[in-house]
């Protein structure tokens, strides 16, 4: 493992509430994490490799810029696109041992409450699949995450999942409260296993970070929906569910998580990251095609 790895900048609130899981929650230790979660993902012989390492992550520095006030455009995708992070240095290097060992014991939550450490969704010793791709989304509403899990779920079906030439589990983790996973299966049609991690001490180890820019091109998982669209969309969703008897309550329109946090998408193989992607904006995912890449189904 020649290749020079640096940390990105880790992006921090402390505002934040911590998340006080159920009671009937499973203990979420390192050495006890058992929960009606981990039954699907099963156990395998191979050996885990980088859950000893303790060293510390080192501090990144951030670049002090300010904003460039001088873009202006006349349509919202270009309006939208001066709110951006020029100081954030959002980098795509994969995070090194400590990172991972520092990560591995953070509790993520299915939608029971139920948790499990980060950890035991990678070790080789607790996994079903040989690899695992992590598809982290930002909160819950975000209609440009709900359009990219649609596309990745109507572009990799589950006879094509279940014949990935290198068996891999495809995993979704957000940032919002674990009881609204079950809504986010009605928006999203996913049929992958949805964890969150609402305080987003996951996504921070892992350099993941807060932004407010939407990004000025459109990627082609939304190339049918405007700006307009996306937020209208958005809105118009929340307001649907708020009449379903069975949606979301008022009060977890703002229990959908941080709605500055991007995401990004990690490959994992024998406990270790073998690529990633850190967004850059609101809308920028890896595209499917790039997944389908990934997972050698296509050439």
């Amino acid at each position: 493992m020649g290749r020079k790895r640096e940390v990105s900048p880790i992006g921090t609130s402390k505002f934040e509430r911590p998340y006080t899981p159920p009671s009937h929650s499973s203990n979420t230790s390192p050495t006890s994490v058992e929960s009606a979660a981990s039954r699907h993902f099963g156990h395998s012989s191979r050996a885990s490799t980088p859950f000893e390492a303790t060293p510390s992550t080192p501090a990144t520095s951030v670049a002090n810029t300010s904003f460039d006030t001088r873009r202006r455009s006349n349509d919202p995708d270009g309006w939208f696109s001066d709110f951006r992070d020029e100081w954030l240095d959002i980098s795509d290097e994969l995070p090194d041992r400590a990172q991972l060992a520092a990560a591995a014991p953070i509790p993520v939550f299915d939608q029971y409450g139920n948790g499990r450490t980060f950890g035991s969704l990678i070790d080789p010793e607790r996994t079903t699949h040989e690899r695992q791709l992590i598809l982290f989304v930002r909160h819950f509403y975000c209609g440009a995450c709900q359009a990219y899990l649609k596309a990745v779920t109507d572009n990799i079906t589950m006879q094509e999942y279940f014949s990935i030439p290198r068996p891999t589990s495809i995993i979704v983790i957000g940032c919002g409260q674990p009881h609204l996973i079950a809504q986010y299966k009605k928006f999203t049609n996913c049929p992958f296993p949805i964890f969150s991690d609402p305080t987003r001490a996951l996504y921070k180890k892992l350099g993941m970070t807060l932004s407010l820019n939407l990004g000025r091109e459109r990627p082609e998982y939304m190339k049918e929906i405007s700006t307009v669209q996306w937020l209208n969309g958005q809105m118009k969703t929340i307001k649907a569910s708020l009449r379903d008897p069975e949606g979301i309550k008022k009060r977890d329109v703002i229990k959908g998580g941080n709605t500055f946090q991007i995401g990004g998408e990690f490959l994992f193989e024998g406990g270790e990251a073998i690529w990633c992607h850190r967004m850059k904006n609101y809308r920028n995912h890896a595209e499917v095609d790039v997944l389908r890449k990934l997972l050698e189904l296509d050439e």
